[in-house]
């Protein structure tokens, strides 16, 4: 892939680190917009994630819209849900609000496949696109006092359905289906194919 200035419009560290391992050069601005609380019914739960993702890297195109530095840059942004059951059943799960949300999260998800979905946002100027990755996941079955001493960790901060499938002490989850990188929260192949057909639009 040839050298772009990339922005990733996330704080996240498990993004970060997904990018570097692949040796991609990027810059960290994170975007200031408020995300929407709920999914309008009429979006598909697939695209859900891919939205997000839009709506952060567009905020963060504008925040730097007047930077001389992140002129032609291109700004990814991305997104993770949990989708527990089945249409027209399906619920998402995004990040719990506190411990008591994330036990009933994973308490939810116990002995259950679930699909996590990670969409994905890749704005140049006008240049716009999005896609998404799936994957899925079985969690584990556990006993109270373990999910306390999990909950005590605070492992689940920050997670969409509460765990994050690359900690080390997070004995939760298995992928049965998809790309790692998809449940930790960037889809990387996804990412490089998206960014390369970027390019080449461009051309």
């Amino acid at each position: 892939m040839p050298k772009v200035k990339l922005i990733l419009a996330s704080a996240s560290p498990r993004r970060a680190e997904l990018l570097r391992d692949v040796g991609v050069a990027f810059s960290v601005v994170v975007s200031e917009a408020r995300e929407p609380s709920r999914k309008p019914a009429g979006i598909p739960v697939e695209l859900w994630p891919a939205c997000l993702a839009y709506i952060k890297a567009s905020a963060v195109q504008r925040q730097i819209a007047r930077r001389p530095a992140y002129k032609n840059a291109i700004i990814l942004g991305a997104d993770t849900i949990v989708v527990d059951g089945m249409p027209p059943h399906e619920r998402i799960l995004n990040k719990a609000h506190h411990r008591g949300h994330a036990r009933r999260m994973l308490r939810s998800l116990q002995n259950k496949t679930h699909r996590v979905i990670t969409g994905i946002a890749l704005l140049r100027g006008e240049q716009v696109r999005l896609s998404f990755a799936e994957a899925t996941c079985r969690v584990n079955a556990f006993t109270p006092a373990f999910l306390e001493r999990y909950l005590d960790s605070g492992l689940w901060r920050g997670k969409a359905g509460a765990y994050g499938i690359q900690d080390k002490h997070d004995p939760f989850v298995h992928l049965l289906k998809g790309d790692f990188s998809t449940v930790v929260g960037l889809p990387v192949p996804l990412v490089l194919s998206e960014l390369s057909a970027l390019l080449k639009d461009r051309s």
